[in-house]
């Protein structure tokens, strides 16, 4: 029984510190999120307000692409601070059971859960904001001839766009590698992209002003929408594969496969896998030798789960053994 209980409490401890440690990446993660906020509202209210006085709707659609920036990255902090949130006794509204022990390790664990359901409502939100910026820019396009030209101040607002975005993507390229941050490696690539956008829109305007050319930027703002449409309906492809518990076939063989390296582990009869927010679980039923004893078969999953946590940083491993009827039925024989 002391066993049983030593046991127990040493699974507790484990999952309590990968889970402590997953969740202090996430704060620190937010700090610098809050830093993209202050950043992406300034870049888009300056070329918002330029846009309108310099006649761009190329500077307009990529201040509203910068919104929709501000946008998901709010709603990212909301839900990485709910799965974060540790000591709160409710999830959206309900109240959580109190439970002992291993339970309330993996209440904690459906936590992470809320930072992809509110990633994905950031991605209706992007592809409206995109359905926003190609209407505005066709409607503009169809009165190019009497519309007014962009002016020498699109292309200040332009320019301080491209600057601020290279200060954005360097801040969460350089803070996701320090953290070791999903979340912020790929900000950083959004970031990245929302570089490229901001200085295309820099040369569009420049371009229109300079050759006098009116259907230009209204048609590079519609480019610019359709690759925020783009970016929208990705996020809410890989959110949806994520709440539908989807894990990529060729990572689910190789974790087969790694298993299947141990001696003792006869087949993988039944596998299933999936992610809780950025975080990779398992259950898994092996076969077994029938003579296997139970100190064994301890050890045999305790040395899977810690191999599979090592390779794959997968946080919870649950494995449940069967014996293998083919051994009994080669004895017998």
């Amino acid at each position: 029984m002391n066993n049983l209980a030593q046991y127990l409490k040493r699974e507790h401890t484990h999952l309590s510190e990968i889970e402590a440690a997953e969740i202090k990446r996430l704060q620190r993660a937010l700090k610098s999120l809050w830093v993209n906020i202050g950043i992406y509202l300034a870049i888009t209210a300056i070329e918002y307000w330029l846009a309108s006085i310099g006649h761009s709707q190329a500077l307009r659609a990529d201040a509203m692409n910068n919104l929709s920036g501000v946008m998901s990255t709010f709603f990212l902090i909301v839900g990485l601070h709910t799965a974060t949130d540790s000591d709160d006794h409710f999830l959206v509204g309900k109240r959580i059971p109190l439970l002992n022990g291993r339970n309330d390790e993996r209440m904690q664990l459906s936590r992470f859960r809320m930072e992809t359901i509110f990633t994905l409502i950031t991605s209706f939100i992007i592809i409206f904001i995109s359905g926003q910026i190609i209407y505005q820019s066709l409607h503009a396009l169809l009165t190019a001839g009497i519309s007014h030209h962009p002016n020498i101040y699109s292309a200040y607002g332009a320019g301080t766009a491209t600057v601020l975005m290279a200060v954005v993507w360097w801040w969460n390229w350089h803070n996701g590698k320090r953290l070791k941050s999903s979340v912020l490696m790929a900000a950083s690539k959004d970031s990245m992209g929302d570089v490229a956008t901001s200085f295309g829109t820099l040369v569009t305007v420049l371009a229109a002003f300079l050759f006098d050319i009116p259907w230009l930027d209204s048609t590079v703002s519609i480019i610019i929408g359709l690759f925020v449409l783009w970016s929208g309906l990705v996020i809410f492809q890989e959110s949806t594969l994520n709440l539908a518990d989807y894990v990529d076939p060729d990572l689910e063989n190789r974790i087969k496969k790694a298993v299947l390296n141990f001696s003792e582990v006869h087949q993988v009869r039944e596998f299933r896998s999936r992610y809780i927010g950025d975080v990779l679980v398992v259950e898994m039923l092996i076969m077994v030798d029938p003579d296997m004893d139970v100190m064994r078969l301890y050890e045999l999953t305790e040395r899977i789960e810690k191999r599979l946590e090592k390779q794959f940083q997968i946080v919870d491993v649950v494995t449940q053994a069967v014996p293998d009827p083919g051994e009994d039925s080669n004895r017998n024989e």
